[in-house]
This record gives C-alpha cells, sequence and structure tokens, in this order.
C-alpha cells in the first residue's frame, strides 16, 4: 500500500530521524532511496539532502519503471514547508503504458449513469470514469443521452454565426468589462490564439444574468433560431456535466450528491470556438515551450489547463484532430522546459471529450488532474469546437476534501481565480494565475 507521510519542518524530529523513516519507506518497498525521491534542490538529494519543502514521491510509487525520477513541486505560497508522500502527488502519467499513450484517453460507455438507480448502480463505470480522471485528466463518452437532433442544431447555428462578415460579429464584441460575446484576439500564455470564439454563459445558472465578473451574454440580431439551439444545447450539457460530477464524487469516496450543491446557481459557460486555416502552423510535434509566431508558427491555443471544475467538448471526428494532451512525470505545469509527450485526442464519432478542470484537482486534493493541454493550428482546413466550462457561483472557496488526506491547497476563491484567469486571456499581464500559487 501507498500512505500518506506528513512530516513537518521543525517539528520536534530532527532531519536525520526523517530520513530514516523515509529510507525505512523505500527499502520496505524493495527499492533504494536514490531512486524513491526527488533530486531537485530543496528537497531530500538521494540519501544525503535535508527536508527544507516540496514533495517526495510515494516509494510503491517510484519502484515502478519510470523515465527517472520526476522533479518537486515546491511548497506553496502561504502554507509551511512540508513533505509530503502519496501517489496522488504527481501527474497521473504514472499510470499510463505505451499502449494507452498510443490508444489515446478511454472512450467510455455512460448510459448506464443515465439509466434507473444512476450511479450508485453504475460501479464500473464509476470506476472507468475515476481511473481516467487519475490517470490522464481526460476521457471521452458515449452513450450519453444528448440527442443527435440537438447537435445537429447547434453545429448549424455555429456554422452560420461564424459565416457573417467581422463587422456584424464586431456588433457583440466583448470588451475588458463583458467578458460575454465575440472576440477574435484571445491571448493565451501571452501569445495570440489562432481562432475566433463567441462566449455565452449563465449567472446564478440563469442565460439572462448579469454578473460583475463575466458581464452578461450578446446574442446576434437576425437569427433567432441561433439563440434558441445554443440555450437547448446549454441546458443539454449542463445536465451531463452534473451527472458526471456525481460519477466523479463517488469515485472520492463521497455520496453521488456531494458537488451538486455547488452548481444549484452555477456560472458555467460555452465557448463556441471556430479555427480558420492557418498558413504557418507549428507541426504536431512542436515542444512544450510557447512558438515564435514569426521564426516558428502558430497554435491554435497554446498550452493550458481549464480553470472550472469540468469541462464538456464538442469536437467532430470528421474536422482535423488537433487536440493534445502533454503527459509528464513533472506535477509543474508551468514551466517549458520539463520532459514528457504530447498526445493527440482524437475524437470518436458521437463522443464529447470530457477532461478534469483546476478546482476538481483542488476539491480531489490532486487525486484527480486538470491536464495540461492546447489545440493546433491547421494548414489546409478550418475547425470548430465548443467546450462547455461546468463552474461553481463566484462566490465559492474551493478547498481540499478534509476525508483526502493533508491538503496540497490553501482556499481558492472561485469568482477571484476565474477573473484573475480572464484578464491573462483580455491581455499580456503578465505570469497568468495557476492553482499552484495556493
Amino acid at each position: 500500500e501507498d500512505y500518506l507521510l506528513r512530516l513537518e519542518t521543525g517539528g520536534g524530529m530532527g532531519s536525520g530521524v526523517r530520513m530514516l523513516v523515509l529510507m525505512a519507506c523505500a527499502s520496505a518497498v524493495g527499492t533504494d532511496t536514490t531512486s524513491a525521491f526527488c533530486t531537485s534542490p530543496g528537497v531530500y538529494q538521494g540519501a544525503l539532502g535535508h527536508a527544507d519543502c516540496g514533495r517526495i514521491l510515494a516509494p510503491a510509487l517510484a519502484a515502478r519503471s519510470l523515465q527517472g525520477p520526476p522533479a518537486c513541486v515546491q511548497a506553496r505560497r502561504g502554507r509551511e514547508a512540508r513533505l509530503r508522500m502519496a501517489e496522488s502527488a504527481y501527474t497521473a502519467s504514472h499510470h499510463l503504458t505505451a499502449s494507452d499513450l498510443a490508444a489515446g484517453p478511454p472512450v467510455i460507455d455512460v448510459s448506464a449513469l443515465l439509466a434507473p438507480g444512476g450511479v450508485v448502480t453504475a460501479g464500473e463505470v464509476v470506476e472507468e470514469i475515476a481511473k481516467a480522471a487519475t490517470s490522464w485528466g481526460f476521457f471521452q463518452v458515449v452513450g450519453h443521452g444528448v440527442p443527435d437532433a440537438e447537435i445537429d442544431a447547434f453545429d448549424g447555428g455555429v456554422k452560420r454565426f461564424f459565416a457573417q462578415d467581422k463587422d456584424t460579429k464586431y456588433k457583440i464584441k466583448r470588451n475588458s468589462g463583458n467578458s460575454r460575446g465575440y472576440f477574435d484576439d484571445e491571448l493565451t500564455k501571452q501569445t495570440r490564439d489562432w481562432k475566433e470564439a463567441i462566449d455565452i454563459g449563465a449567472q446564478d445558472g440563469d442565460l439572462d444574468g448579469k454578473s460583475a465578473v463575466d458581464g452578461y451574454n450578446q446574442w446576434p440580431d437576425g437569427d433567432p433560431a441561433f439563440r434558441a439551439d445554443i440555450t437547448a444545447y446549454f441546458a443539454q450539457m449542463e445536465h451531463l456535466s452534473r451527472t458526471l460530477c456525481r460519477a466523479l464524487a463517488v469515485g472520492l469516496g463521497e455520496k453521488e450528491g456531494f458537488f451538486d450543491p455547488l452548481f444549484d446557481k452555477h456560472t458555467s459557460y460555452l465557448r463556441i470556438n471556430h479555427y480558420p486555416p492557418c498558413p504557418n502552423p507549428v507541426g504536431a510535434d512542436f515542444p512544450l515551450h510557447s512558438p515564435d509566431a514569426e521564426t516558428e508558427g502558430y497554435l491554435a491555443i497554446n498550452r493550458h489547463t481549464d480553470a472550472g471544475v469540468l469541462t464538456v467538448l464538442r469536437q467532430r471526428h470528421d474536422e482535423p484532430h488537433s487536440l493534445q494532451v502533454f503527459i509528464s512525470d513533472d506535477a509543474d505545469k508551468d514551466h517549458e522546459s520539463r520532459d514528457g509527450q504530447w498526445v493527440t485526442v482524437s475524437p470518436h464519432p458521437g463522443a464529447f471529450t470530457i477532461n478534469v478542470g483546476d478546482m476538481m484537482q483542488v476539491y480531489s486534493n490532486d487525486r484527480y488532474v486538470a491536464p495540461l493541454h492546447r489545440v493546433l493550428a491547421n494548414r489546409e482546413r478550418a475547425r470548430y469546437s465548443a467546450p462547455f466550462f461546468f463552474n461553481p457561483p463566484y462566490a465559492t472557496d474551493c478547498a481540499p476534501l478534509k476525508t483526502l488526506g493533508a491538503p496540497v491547497y490553501d482556499v481558492v476563491n472561485w469568482g477571484e481565480f476565474r477573473r484573475r484567469r480572464f484578464e491573462g486571456d483580455f491581455a499580456d499581464v503578465g505570469k497568468e494565475v495557476q492553482i499552484a500559487q495556493f
């Protein structure tokens, strides 16, 4: 078994005693201390370092076949230095085999979640979802119950909207005071996205609501069917998201309705993207760092994690397969020099693509991972996508569940986190906010 070992520095236990405890844990599972612990400065360096701060790898996890030891994450701001041993302390690529990486994130039939009895009687499906959320942070769902007719109507409205001329679309352009509406100038990691999009969202669960954080929805004139089709599709995404969150709650050992109150007055939003052909796209094997547009080319969207709880993505299997997830043994998602690989998430016909968001990673105390991902541009063909971001009320304070051991994060206020992330989308304000800062 993997055990959670929390050793506070300066808490009455000398560094020599701590080292003996850690060496004993490593020995018990048949590995040496050097391979078991991180090698970054400030943490145990092999068997001789000292315990300043950060995480170390669970011995049972270190005993597995890895491509070298992972780098550690330094202690979060506002938290006293600690050592933490837990399998969940790292990005879950440790669980992925070569065949897993070749196949991509799993496709899961979730029809059992919608049947009488729901999540309670769908143990195998819940287990598949929890495993995917722990390993990939991504999975695809079929048997989701969203009618084909509503998906087709939505797709049709999307193409009608983006077929309009720029002046017409600019009539509902978003600005620094209202994040809802059309835009073609978004930044991700301080680089310009190769896309145009429209954001439509809810305040207190109501598409007619208005908030001080995100503003209000702007609808195009002259196409009443667009609003009707988007509204119907939005309701379907909300229902599916609630169902998946119930499965994720059970996967964490909670009751299926644990997250339900969180979304009574949610602030979810739908981002509808159009990626036109790009004359100079980077290749699928382009490394982790942000590309220089003039010398290296463009990404449709640079690397990022999704800020909220859960994302449900509509992407078509008959369009370019452009979504990629970064798989690494390094938990620090923000720096550009770590080892790893990009894996394409190829859409399955009729499926929605699901990924964990930052707030769910916080709630799960790192059991579930918010995956780092990006979108490739394409030289020849256009692509459309529509992520639905399932988010709690702005006043919500998100924190690790008390049943999941020593907290990895301090409290994160969702409204403040969302506001700061949007500031980085709208303008170059420097390094964007990450949950690692909490």
